[in-house]
């Protein structure tokens, strides 16, 4: 006897450093629109205005735009914008009988090999409304704000496997033989929340909370210290030729945190930048300050740069303003 089906929530990872995903670059788009990002957001200009919108079929007029982002080759759905499906070409070999009866595997130009946006368009009429609990934001009801309780009609889940529902048209929906083949091949960067079935008195958010607990912890300590790389300005701002230098230092740095696989050491991740009177200031996320700093040590010695460098290590997360700091001698 077959077990009966669940229904997850397929999110992108995006408060995990090992996990970065893919950006979409200023891209025109391919349907008249502003820009591309309108092309492939489901539902868009559609689905606050009729119930029942229809998919946009992109196969025939693609033309692979240019992503950004340090994805490690081990991840296998690095996403895009943080919430669109983009699947490495691993898991589409692993999961293509789901993908490609249900939607289009479209190339992606990227630099961190080959990757395929998934633009969905198995479109289900499966929620029933009437016994879930769902917050509209339009009149008529169409697009809903929120669900907090998913009820779904049981005998329409039978052939399903990824799929999209139209009152949650950004929702990525999934069963669980998705989720078991995932699993299966030891797939990476796929996170599930449980949405379905549950009794009405249960919050599939809380659910979802304390069964990723232990990930949370996990992701918490890769951010428990951070180290500030501090470039000394000639003046308030940087100029051409600093910019210049500042762009080749982050690209070394990228390089110099980058892993190949996942279980190789992992030493901190680049978290942005702030200029503070005459000092452009670069914040190292990391679970010990310690020893990145003496990886990056060398590096930081030999720094091709014009005015004074100094990085200090912080003992706390970024934001910590109680986190003790240590300054580091080159």
């Amino acid at each position: 006897m077959s077990k009966p089906k669940e229904l997850f929530e397929l999110e992108v990872i995006t408060d995990n450093p090992l996990f970065e995903g893919f950006g979409l670059e200023n891209s025109p788009s391919l349907l008249g629109r502003s820009d591309l990002l309108e092309d492939i957001t489901p539902g868009f200009d559609a689905s606050d205005k009729v119930r029942k919108w229809k998919p946009v079929f992109l196969s025939k007029i693609w033309k692979a735009p240019k992503v950004c982002g340090s994805v490690a080759p081990f991840n296998d759905f690095p996403g895009l914008n943080m919430i669109l499906p983009v699947f490495s070409q691993r898991a589409c070999e692993v999961l293509r009988d789901f993908l490609e009866p249900n939607g289009e595997l479209l190339p992606l130009d990227s630099d961190s090999g080959q990757y395929f946006f998934y633009n969905i368009t198995k479109i289900v009429d499966a929620l029933d409304v009437e016994n879930s609990v769902c917050e509209f934001w339009c009149d008529p009801s169409t697009t809903a704000i929120d669900i907090q309780y998913y009820f779904f009609k049981e005998e329409m889940l039978n052939e399903l496997s990824i799929f999209r529902i139209y009152e949650n048209p950004i929702a990525t929906l999934v069963t669980n033989d998705f989720v078991k083949r995932v699993h299966e091949y030891e797939l990476n960067g796929f996170q599930f929340n449980k949405i379905w079935p549950f009794p009405k008195d249960v919050d599939w958010r809380v659910y979802n909370k304390n069964e990723h607990r232990l990930q949370n912890i996990e992701k918490k300590r890769l951010k428990q210290n951070t180290l500030v790389i501090s470039l000394i300005l000639a003046d308030s701002k940087p100029n051409a030729k600093e910019i210049k230098q500042i762009n080749n230092l982050e690209n070394e740095l990228d390089a110099q945190l980058k892993i190949s696989a996942i279980d190789a050491p992992y030493f901190g991740c680049f978290e942005g930048y702030d200029i503070v009177n005459n000092e452009y200031l670069i914040f190292i996320s990391c679970p010990d300050a310690d020893a990145l700093a003496e990886k990056l040590f060398s590096w930081l010695k030999e720094l091709n740069w014009s005015d004074r460098v100094y990085a200090m290590k912080r003992y706390g997360e970024m934001y910590d303003a109680q986190a003790k700091e240590e300054i580091v001698e080159l």
